[in-house]
């Protein structure tokens, strides 16, 4: 395996051109989507780094795809500003631009919306070789196709990021954590519904198996409690206010994925409120260590590497493996995919890797849709 690091935008130009087949990656925090390619080169983006252009007043910023997202964090938080989403793995190594390509997020996506509501500029070089734009450095910016949200989930196979902008939040003065016990699934399912009627503007919503539902919520520091005690209390059931380094530090090991064991792979899975029981009994059965994240919507699986991937195929999921071992070749997708997605995103693969240069689209879209046809 060919590796180089570049740290100038012209040398990827350069890289691209000059290869048949390249693979792209920054810091590998998430190495099962870093696909396995015999005889290509590899582009590591980890010294295309820095912040290009930060205004505070504007609430936006412009970086290098290779920048580490905490160096990220500590400069907006100097301002008072924060990533909403909740990147996970920053304390990992994870870079701005892997974090795009992989479209992941934390729980604080609940409120304010994932990394595609907030990337609103790109940069990237495309399978010609070609330099190409798309979005801008504002956020009052409709102009053209919306590149930008093209490349969130990419997984380095539309293109090589090289630079992205966006837009940040004011972060809260203080933040509170709810901890609630219920009955059981059933009934953990039944309040998060109910919440989700309720106008509590919670920033996270998640459901540690099988009864605990972790709320937090964020305000002044003055009537912080007093609305943590409200949200509690609307639930009809036991729970407790957490606060303070602790509170902090709960959320702080959800994004590192501390609660699930080292020898496993990470894999993230959509899911709705109404499938989240069903699933449940499943996993229970299986032994598997699970979160349950965004009011019911993600799945966070911890599966134990020495067992077999049919399972999650059986199980009915769909999906992707996004932390631990690399794969050796095998896919990161989980379960089927759909066949009309599949085929539009065939056409935009071929438009912006005609020669094929990058890794297939995962799923492997051309099987999917030749099997379709």
């Amino acid at each position: 395996m060919t590796t180089v690091s570049p740290d100038r935008i012209e040398d990827v130009v350069a890289a691209v051109r000059e290869h048949s087949r390249v693979v792209a990656h920054g810091a590998r925090t998430k190495a099962p989507l870093v696909a396995e390619e015999p005889g290509a080169l590899y582009i590591d983006t980890t010294r295309l780094r820095g912040v290009v252009e930060y205004d505070p007043g504007e609430f936006t910023f412009t970086a290098l795809a290779g920048t580490p997202l905490s160096e990220i964090q500590a400069l907006l938080a100097e301002n008072g500003q924060h990533l909403p989403f909740d990147p996970p793995l920053a304390c990992a190594g994870a870079t701005l631009g892997g974090t795009v390509a992989a479209a992941i997020n934390g729980s604080g996506r609940l409120r304010f919306g994932g990394v595609r509501d907030f990337v609103i500029g790109v940069r990237f070089v495309d399978g010609t070789g070609k330099l190409v734009r798309g979005g801008g450095k504002v956020v009052k910016n409709a102009a053209g196709f919306d590149l930008p949200k093209l490349m969130v989930g990419s997984l380095g196979r539309l293109g090589v990021l090289i630079e992205l902008s966006f837009k940040v939040f004011p972060a809260p003065p203080a933040w509170r954590t709810i901890r609630v016990k219920c009955a059981g699934v059933e009934d953990a399912v039944t309040v998060m519904a109910e919440l989700g009627r309720r106008p509590f503007d919670l920033e996270a919503l998640d459901l540690e198996p099988p009864g605990t539902l972790v709320l937090r919520v964020s305000g002044d520091e003055a009537m912080l409690d007093v609305h943590a005690a409200r949200v509690g209390a609307a639930t009809g059931r036991p729970f407790e206010v957490v606060a303070g380094a602790d509170e902090e530090g709960y959320w702080q090991g959800l994004r590192d994925f501390a609660w699930a064991p080292q020898e496993c792979w990470i894999a993230k899975v959509p899911l709705t409120l109404r499938r989240l029981p069903e699933l449940e009994r499943v996993l229970a059965a299986r032994d598997i260590a699970r979160r349950y994240a965004v009011a019911g919507n993600v799945a966070w699986l911890a599966w134990p590497v020495e067992r077999p991937r049919t399972e999650l195929d059986l199980a009915g999921l769909s999906g992707l493996f996004v932390r631990g071992p690399a794969l050796d070749g095998a896919s990161p997708w989980i379960g089927p995919t759909n066949v009309g997605a599949a085929i539009f995103a065939r056409r935009v693969k071929d438009a912006l890797d005609p020669d094929g240069r990058f890794p297939p689209l995962v799923p492997d879209v051309r099987a999917v849709s030749a099997a379709a046809s």
